[in-house]
Protein backbone atom coordinates (compact mmCIF):
# COMPACT_ATOMS: atom_id res chain seq x y z
CA UNK A 1 0.00 0.00 0.00
CA UNK A 2 2.66 2.52 1.02
CA UNK A 3 4.75 1.74 -2.07
CA UNK A 4 1.75 2.20 -4.36
CA UNK A 5 0.82 5.46 -2.64
CA UNK A 6 4.37 6.80 -3.03
CA UNK A 7 4.34 5.96 -6.73
CA UNK A 8 1.05 7.80 -7.27
CA UNK A 9 2.37 10.89 -5.51
CA UNK A 10 5.52 10.84 -7.60
CA UNK A 11 3.56 10.61 -10.84
CA UNK A 12 1.32 13.56 -10.06
CA UNK A 13 1.95 16.44 -12.48
CA UNK A 14 3.80 19.36 -10.98
CA UNK A 15 3.57 23.01 -11.87
CA UNK A 16 5.39 26.27 -11.30
CA UNK A 17 8.81 26.44 -9.72
CA UNK A 18 8.93 22.73 -8.93
CA UNK A 19 8.79 21.85 -12.63
CA UNK A 20 11.46 24.44 -13.40
CA UNK A 21 13.68 23.16 -10.59
CA UNK A 22 13.42 19.60 -11.88
CA UNK A 23 14.17 20.64 -15.47
CA UNK A 24 17.19 22.67 -14.36
CA UNK A 25 18.47 19.77 -12.26
CA UNK A 26 18.24 17.35 -15.18
CA UNK A 27 19.82 19.86 -17.56
CA UNK A 28 22.76 20.50 -15.24
CA UNK A 29 23.34 16.79 -14.67
CA UNK A 30 23.52 16.16 -18.42
CA UNK A 31 25.79 19.14 -19.10
CA UNK A 32 28.19 18.22 -16.29
CA UNK A 33 28.54 14.63 -17.48
CA UNK A 34 31.51 13.78 -19.70
CA UNK A 35 29.43 11.19 -21.56
CA UNK A 36 25.79 11.10 -22.72
CA UNK A 37 23.44 10.21 -19.86
CA UNK A 38 20.67 7.64 -20.24
CA UNK A 39 17.13 8.00 -19.00
CA UNK A 40 17.67 5.16 -16.51
CA UNK A 41 20.75 6.86 -15.07
CA UNK A 42 18.88 10.12 -14.57
CA UNK A 43 15.94 8.35 -12.95
CA UNK A 44 18.35 6.61 -10.59
CA UNK A 45 20.35 9.70 -9.61
CA UNK A 46 17.43 12.11 -9.23
CA UNK A 47 14.86 9.82 -7.68
CA UNK A 48 12.20 11.12 -10.05
CA UNK A 49 9.66 8.80 -11.62
CA UNK A 50 10.54 7.51 -15.07
CA UNK A 51 7.48 9.14 -16.64
CA UNK A 52 8.22 12.53 -15.08
CA UNK A 53 11.87 12.37 -16.12
CA UNK A 54 10.98 11.34 -19.66
CA UNK A 55 8.50 14.20 -20.08
CA UNK A 56 10.98 16.81 -18.88
CA UNK A 57 13.78 15.46 -21.06
CA UNK A 58 11.47 15.46 -24.08
CA UNK A 59 10.64 19.12 -23.46
CA UNK A 60 14.33 20.01 -23.15
CA UNK A 61 15.03 18.09 -26.35
CA UNK A 62 12.25 19.88 -28.26
CA UNK A 63 13.66 23.25 -27.21
CA UNK A 64 17.13 22.31 -28.44
CA UNK A 65 18.72 22.46 -24.98
CA UNK A 66 19.36 18.71 -25.03
CA UNK A 67 19.81 16.18 -27.82
CA UNK A 68 20.01 12.39 -28.19
CA UNK A 69 23.41 10.89 -28.87
CA UNK A 70 23.91 8.15 -31.45
CA UNK A 71 23.54 5.60 -28.65
CA UNK A 72 20.35 7.09 -27.20
CA UNK A 73 21.78 9.00 -24.24
CA UNK A 74 21.19 12.69 -23.59
CA UNK A 75 23.81 15.37 -24.23
CA UNK A 76 23.89 19.13 -24.73
CA UNK A 77 21.72 20.23 -27.65
CA UNK A 78 22.28 22.62 -30.56
CA UNK A 79 21.04 25.69 -28.70
CA UNK A 80 23.52 25.26 -25.85
CA UNK A 81 26.31 24.36 -28.26
CA UNK A 82 25.61 27.48 -30.31
CA UNK A 83 25.83 29.71 -27.25
CA UNK A 84 29.08 28.04 -26.20
CA UNK A 85 30.69 28.61 -29.60
CA UNK A 86 29.37 32.15 -29.93
CA UNK A 87 30.39 33.04 -26.40
CA UNK A 88 34.01 32.12 -27.05
CA UNK A 89 34.01 33.88 -30.41
CA UNK A 90 32.49 37.02 -28.93
CA UNK A 91 35.11 37.17 -26.18
CA UNK A 92 37.85 37.23 -28.80
CA UNK A 93 35.96 39.70 -30.98
CA UNK A 94 35.34 42.11 -28.11
CA UNK A 95 38.95 41.86 -26.99
CA UNK A 96 40.32 42.63 -30.44
CA UNK A 97 37.99 45.58 -31.12
CA UNK A 98 37.92 47.28 -27.71
CA UNK A 99 41.06 49.40 -28.35
CA UNK A 100 39.52 50.74 -31.58
CA UNK A 101 36.21 51.38 -29.83
CA UNK A 102 38.00 53.33 -27.11
CA UNK A 103 39.83 55.49 -29.67
CA UNK A 104 36.58 56.17 -31.55
CA UNK A 105 34.87 57.16 -28.30
CA UNK A 106 37.77 59.49 -27.46
CA UNK A 107 37.58 61.19 -30.87
CA UNK A 108 33.80 61.48 -31.17
CA UNK A 109 33.02 61.81 -27.43
CA UNK A 110 29.98 59.63 -28.15
CA UNK A 111 28.98 56.08 -27.19
CA UNK A 112 30.50 53.30 -29.31
CA UNK A 113 28.79 49.90 -29.47
CA UNK A 114 29.51 46.47 -30.91
CA UNK A 115 26.54 44.37 -32.02
CA UNK A 116 25.95 40.96 -33.60
CA UNK A 117 23.01 39.12 -35.07
CA UNK A 118 20.85 37.55 -32.37
CA UNK A 119 17.90 35.22 -32.19
CA UNK A 120 15.31 38.01 -32.09
CA UNK A 121 17.10 40.92 -33.72
CA UNK A 122 20.43 42.56 -33.00
CA UNK A 123 22.31 41.80 -29.78
CA UNK A 124 24.56 44.46 -28.26
CA UNK A 125 27.62 42.73 -26.79
CA UNK A 126 30.02 45.56 -25.90
CA UNK A 127 29.98 49.31 -25.38
CA UNK A 128 32.44 52.12 -24.65
CA UNK A 129 31.02 55.30 -23.17
CA UNK A 130 31.79 58.74 -24.57
CA UNK A 131 32.86 61.74 -22.52
CA UNK A 132 29.55 63.62 -22.63
CA UNK A 133 27.48 63.52 -19.46
CA UNK A 134 24.37 63.30 -21.62
CA UNK A 135 25.01 60.24 -23.73
CA UNK A 136 23.41 57.10 -25.01
CA UNK A 137 22.10 54.52 -22.54
CA UNK A 138 23.87 51.25 -21.82
CA UNK A 139 22.69 48.83 -24.50
CA UNK A 140 24.87 45.85 -23.56
CA UNK A 141 22.81 42.71 -23.17
CA UNK A 142 19.81 44.20 -24.95
CA UNK A 143 18.31 43.09 -28.25
CA UNK A 144 16.78 45.56 -30.69
CA UNK A 145 14.88 45.04 -33.97
CA UNK A 146 17.18 45.05 -36.97
CA UNK A 147 15.00 47.31 -39.13
CA UNK A 148 15.29 50.28 -36.73
CA UNK A 149 18.93 49.77 -35.81
CA UNK A 150 21.89 51.14 -37.76
CA UNK A 151 23.84 48.02 -36.82
CA UNK A 152 20.96 45.88 -38.02
CA UNK A 153 20.83 47.63 -41.37
CA UNK A 154 24.52 47.08 -42.14
CA UNK A 155 24.37 43.48 -40.95
CA UNK A 156 21.51 42.87 -43.37
CA UNK A 157 23.26 44.81 -46.15
CA UNK A 158 26.46 42.78 -45.87
CA UNK A 159 24.98 39.32 -45.41
CA UNK A 160 25.29 39.05 -41.65
CA UNK A 161 21.56 38.98 -40.93
CA UNK A 162 18.30 38.27 -42.68
CA UNK A 163 15.70 40.95 -43.28
CA UNK A 164 12.94 40.82 -40.65
CA UNK A 165 9.53 39.41 -41.51
CA UNK A 166 7.70 42.18 -39.65
CA UNK A 167 8.43 45.88 -39.23
CA UNK A 168 6.91 46.90 -35.92
CA UNK A 169 7.09 50.64 -35.16
CA UNK A 170 9.19 51.86 -32.25
CA UNK A 171 8.65 55.57 -32.95
CA UNK A 172 6.69 57.64 -35.46
CA UNK A 173 9.79 57.58 -37.70
CA UNK A 174 10.44 53.84 -37.68
CA UNK A 175 10.49 52.29 -41.15
CA UNK A 176 7.35 50.16 -41.43
CA UNK A 177 7.24 49.29 -45.14
CA UNK A 178 9.56 46.85 -46.86
CA UNK A 179 10.20 48.99 -49.95
CA UNK A 180 11.68 51.78 -47.83
CA UNK A 181 13.72 49.35 -45.76
CA UNK A 182 15.07 47.75 -48.93
CA UNK A 183 16.13 51.18 -50.19
CA UNK A 184 17.99 51.82 -46.92
CA UNK A 185 19.70 48.43 -47.15
CA UNK A 186 20.79 49.04 -50.75
CA UNK A 187 22.17 52.46 -49.82
CA UNK A 188 24.07 50.99 -46.87
CA UNK A 189 25.60 48.40 -49.20
CA UNK A 190 26.57 51.15 -51.64
CA UNK A 191 28.13 53.64 -49.21
CA UNK A 192 29.40 51.16 -46.60
CA UNK A 193 27.50 52.44 -43.59
CA UNK A 194 23.96 52.88 -42.28
CA UNK A 195 22.20 55.54 -40.24
CA UNK A 196 19.10 55.75 -38.09
CA UNK A 197 17.56 59.03 -37.04
CA UNK A 198 14.76 58.78 -34.45
CA UNK A 199 13.84 55.29 -35.70
CA UNK A 200 14.65 53.33 -32.53
CA UNK A 201 14.16 56.08 -29.95
CA UNK A 202 13.10 59.66 -30.47
CA UNK A 203 16.18 61.88 -30.52
CA UNK A 204 18.65 58.99 -30.90
CA UNK A 205 21.02 59.02 -33.89
CA UNK A 206 23.31 56.14 -34.76
CA UNK A 207 25.87 55.50 -37.50
CA UNK A 208 27.12 51.94 -38.07
CA UNK A 209 29.65 50.13 -40.23
CA UNK A 210 30.02 46.36 -40.76
CA UNK A 211 32.86 44.29 -39.34
CA UNK A 212 33.70 42.00 -42.26
CA UNK A 213 35.37 38.60 -42.40
CA UNK A 214 37.76 37.44 -45.12
CA UNK A 215 34.84 36.80 -47.50
CA UNK A 216 33.45 40.33 -46.95
CA UNK A 217 30.50 39.02 -44.96
CA UNK A 218 29.46 40.98 -41.88
CA UNK A 219 30.13 39.21 -38.58
CA UNK A 220 29.35 42.23 -36.40
CA UNK A 221 28.69 45.96 -36.56
CA UNK A 222 30.36 48.96 -34.95
CA UNK A 223 28.24 52.01 -34.24
CA UNK A 224 28.45 55.50 -32.78
CA UNK A 225 25.30 56.79 -31.10
CA UNK A 226 24.24 60.07 -29.56
CA UNK A 227 21.52 62.72 -29.46
CA UNK A 228 20.31 64.51 -32.58
CA UNK A 229 21.61 67.88 -31.43
CA UNK A 230 25.19 66.55 -31.46
CA UNK A 231 25.19 64.15 -34.42
CA UNK A 232 23.92 66.07 -37.43
CA UNK A 233 23.45 64.72 -40.98
CA UNK A 234 26.70 66.42 -41.89
CA UNK A 235 28.56 64.36 -39.28
CA UNK A 236 27.46 60.95 -40.52
CA UNK A 237 30.03 60.41 -43.28
CA UNK A 238 32.89 61.67 -41.10
CA UNK A 239 31.92 59.29 -38.27
CA UNK A 240 31.64 56.35 -40.67
CA UNK A 241 35.05 57.10 -42.18
CA UNK A 242 36.61 57.46 -38.73
CA UNK A 243 35.22 54.08 -37.63
CA UNK A 244 36.37 52.42 -40.84
CA UNK A 245 39.88 53.81 -40.46
CA UNK A 246 40.19 52.55 -36.88
CA UNK A 247 38.70 49.17 -37.77
CA UNK A 248 41.03 48.77 -40.75
CA UNK A 249 43.98 49.52 -38.50
CA UNK A 250 42.97 46.78 -36.05
CA UNK A 251 42.32 44.25 -38.81
CA UNK A 252 45.59 45.17 -40.50
CA UNK A 253 47.51 44.53 -37.29
CA UNK A 254 45.77 41.16 -36.90
CA UNK A 255 46.70 40.16 -40.44
CA UNK A 256 50.34 41.17 -39.89
CA UNK A 257 50.43 39.12 -36.69
CA UNK A 258 49.09 36.08 -38.51
CA UNK A 259 51.59 36.38 -41.36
Amino acid sequence: MSEKFALNVEEKPVTGTQSIDRACDLLIRVINSEDPVTLSELVSTTGLAKGTTSRILSALERSGLLARSAFGGFESGPVLNQFAVRGGAYTALIGSLTPAMERIADMTHETVSLAVTGHNGIDNIAQVEGSYLLGSRNWVGESVPSHCSAAGKVLIAFGGASAPSTLAPRTTETITDFATLDAHIRKAREVGYAVIRNELEQGLISVAIPVLDSSNKAIAALSVSGPAERITPGDELHIAQLMRRELNQVQGLKQEGAA
